[in-house]
């Protein structure tokens, strides 16, 4: 799932779950009450009688879905209740709108996305991405190909995020999605949608045709190259760069030189030292402040910058390794520059760190050029 649904804040742990603390749910049976939704005194209660606070984040949407879809089905008129509940001035009800239209008018393909379309130009991101998540891509997998003859109508809309959502909602992978069975096996039929948007004006569009394009490179990096090629050749938007440097991100991480040259940067030689500032010893949840020191005996050059940091694993012969996008850099000629990186080793309960020698390894496109050794201590 995309974008403000799986919020990361300076490299945070994500969108966490609601506790009894922070719970939007008074605020949505408020909302309900005047939305004139049937049963809506008590829908909170109900919630938390259902297990609401024990559930992952994801289970917690399924249970607000299904609470409130049953609720909206008492109604006279089911649909004329959601759309009632689309208009609501909170955006924290409107975010359960699409995946209700979804339930009660199950089948009616047509009749979703005709009222689905107004709710992806909301004014809240999170409810335009809720249509992409639990709206239009269960559609998608439905039609299979055939969701196109509606999308490449989206992708002509005025409101940026309508065109956003026409991509994001048929990415093959995603993010807290299931995959997209036949755009993962079949991406090609993604290109016209991709074509289309090529061109928009837009920088919430063109990071979703690069998030499009980088899904498809993981498991189809031909294709991918030969999209970027072409477009290269011809005449591009205002965000092409971006979209490419996007869409290449995975392929740049796993050091492919044919990444490198559709992103114009060549090989340089480069001298590389790596210093630890915040200390040999490193503690889950603070930050590791790595200062990387480059110099380039020739002249300038712009290189691809990224890092990965090894843990240990439950296997001594399998540790744990993860390698982060340190974007583009720019060295000048015969000058010394310092770049400061700062990453964190995240501690949970699902995958606790491990206590023991670890390693940052600094790659420049593809090759390593410096790396620093730590100790990981919990306590």
């Amino acid at each position: 799932m995309p974008g403000k649904l799986r919020r990361r804040g300076k490299k945070g742990a994500g969108l966490a779950r609601e506790t009894k603390d922070s719970s939007a749910l008074p605020l949505i049976e408020a909302a309900c009450v005047a939305a004139e939704v049937p049963r809506a005194l008590g829908l909170a209660r109900d919630l938390e009688g259902a297990g609401f606070f024990d559930a992952t984040i994801v289970g917690q949407w399924s249970l607000a879905h299904d609470f409130l879809t049953q609720r909206v089905s008492e109604a006279v008129d089911g649909l004329d209740c959601a759309l009632r509940m689309s208009k609501s001035p909170e955006a924290r009800l409107r975010f359960f709108v699409p995946g209700i239209l979804v339930r009660i008018l199950h089948g009616q393909t047509s009749l979703i996305l005709e009222h689905l379309r107004p709710l992806a130009g909301d004014s809240a991101m999170e409810v335009s991405e809720a249509v992409q998540a639990f709206g239009v891509r269960p559609q998608a997998e439905i039609l299979g190909p055939k969701i196109f003859d509606e999308l490449l109508d989206w992708a002509q809309d005025e409101h940026p995020w309508v065109r956003r959502t026409a991509v994001e909602a048929v990415r093959p992978q995603g993010v807290w999605v299931k995959h997209l069975r036949w755009a993962v096996e079949s991406p090609a039929y993604l290109l016209p949608l991709l074509d289309a948007l090529r061109f928009d004006d837009n920088r919430y569009v063109a990071n979703a045709v690069g998030n499009c394009l980088n899904d498809i490179s993981k498991k189809n990096p031909e294709l991918v190259y030969e999209v970027i090629a072409r477009w290269q050749e011809e005449e591009g938007g205002p965000f092409l760069d971006r979209m490419i440097a996007k869409g290449l991100r995975t392929r740049v991480k796993s050091g492919d030189p044919r990444a490198f040259l559709a992103l114009g940067m060549g090989n340089a030689e480069v001298d590389a030292t790596v210093t630890l500032e915040s200390g040999k010893v490193a503690r889950p949840n603070r930050a590791l402040e790595f200062a990387l020191a480059l110099k380039t005996p020739g002249g300038k050059a712009l290189m691809a910058l990224v890092y990965e940091i090894e843990t240990p694993g439950k296997s001594l012969s399998r540790p744990r390794k993860k390698r982060y996008h340190g974007g583009k850099i720019q060295i000048p000629k015969n000058a010394k520059t310092v770049f400061r990186i700062k990453e964190r080793l995240f501690d949970s309960a699902a995958t606790p760190l491990i206590d023991g020698d670890c390693v940052a390894r600094f790659f420049l496109n593809g090759k390593q050029v410096a790396s620093v050794e730590f100790t990981l201590k919990r306590r």
